[in-house]
């Protein structure tokens, strides 16, 4: 948060700009999410971890993508 903070005074981004990142940022999620979805359940599959799409599995590949999501906000290497 505070090098987002710092980015925007350093760089005058201004509320508007703002808004156009949240509407871009909202725009994609869905799009991110379900290919984020895909690799998983393929990957998934491929692997023999799933054999099929019940509901274990569904319940399998949601916690995977949680994972990974979290993985992703939390990794400090990027």
């Amino acid at each position: 948060m505070i090098n987002t903070l710092h980015a925007i005074h350093e760089h005058g981004i201004t509320s508007e700009d703002q808004d156009g990142i949240s509407a871009t940022v909202s725009g994609v999620e869905e799009y991110v999410k379900e290919h984020i979805w895909q690799i998983i359940e393929n990957q998934m599959l491929d692997a023999g971890v799933i054999q099929d799409t019940g509901d274990k599995a569904y319940a399998m590949i949601e916690i995977a993508v949680r994972e990974l999501i979290h993985k992703l906000n939390t990794d400090k290497h990027r």
